[in-house]
């Protein structure tokens, strides 16, 4: 009777041993809720159309203005992006909803050639475009699987454009454009608080032009596109 009252208390004993040590291997879901900030970089590019109406009298007297490639100007414009995010999620089950911004350094640029019918095959000019600073206002909506979380965003997008315009010297302006930027990532949590992701986004900051004043093609409206692609790797400290 002792034999068989030790052997059940040894069996209740493994048995509740054992369910303790499931209750302490079992994993637990990640839990995107919370809000977090981090930093962000990466690199730009964009093919951009460029026009130029010479105005009622330029200085430069041209039959037509004719940009590279000939007829259908473009720059073709690339560079560094990168600076800070933060932002907030929430998370429903498997679904995430998020509010994020972001604000960055750019060093993109470009330019290209302006001609002539008269002075071709050589320019006698040139048309630069840069974008120095980015910011936007985006929603955020992912699926998570546990640490791994795959989104899209889009929202809206802002940045300083400089555009200069050489022809028998130099003239410039700066607009400040408002657009929209789209695009979508991975994100996965390698701790509780820390997370890695990689996002690709396409902005369209609208048109931008200026008057051309003081120099060759004097009284010229230059007309800029201002759209890029961006692939940006970025790591964010959680605060849930």
């Amino acid at each position: 009777m002792l034999k068989k009252a030790l052997l059940v208390g040894a069996a209740s004993l493994a048995m509740a041993g054992g369910a303790r040590a499931a209750d302490i291997i079992e994993p637990t879901a990640y839990d995107w809720t919370g809000p977090y900030i981090g930093l962000q970089g990466g690199y730009a590019w964009g093919d951009n159309d460029v026009s130029i109406d010479e105005g009622p009298a330029p200085a430069i007297a041209l039959d037509a203005v004719i940009l590279d490639p000939p007829e259908d100007g473009s720059i073709d414009m690339d560079g560094f992006v990168g600076g800070a995010h933060a932002g907030y999620n929430f998370q429903a089950d498997s679904i995430v909803f998020g509010l994020e911004g972001d604000i960055e350094y750019a060093d993109l640029s470009g330019d290209t050639d302006i001609f002539s019918s008269t002075t071709a095959p050589e320019p006698f000019g040139s048309v630069e475009q840069e974008i120095n600073w980015l910011a936007s206002l985006r929603l955020r909506l992912g699926f998570a699987m546990d640490r791994a979380l795959f989104y899209a965003t889009g929202g809206l997008a802002v940045g300083e454009v400089d555009m200069k315009v050489t022809a028998d010297g130099r003239d410039d302006d700066t607009d400040t454009p408002w657009g929209w930027t789209i695009g979508g990532g991975l994100e996965y949590a390698f701790t509780d608080d820390l997370s890695a992701r990689i996002e690709y986004r396409y902005t369209d900051l609208g048109d931008t032009d200026f008057t051309v004043s003081g120099i060759g093609l004097d009284g010229a409206q230059v007309n800029f596109e201002n759209t890029f692609h961006a692939v940006r790797a970025g790591l964010s400290w959680h605060f849930n």
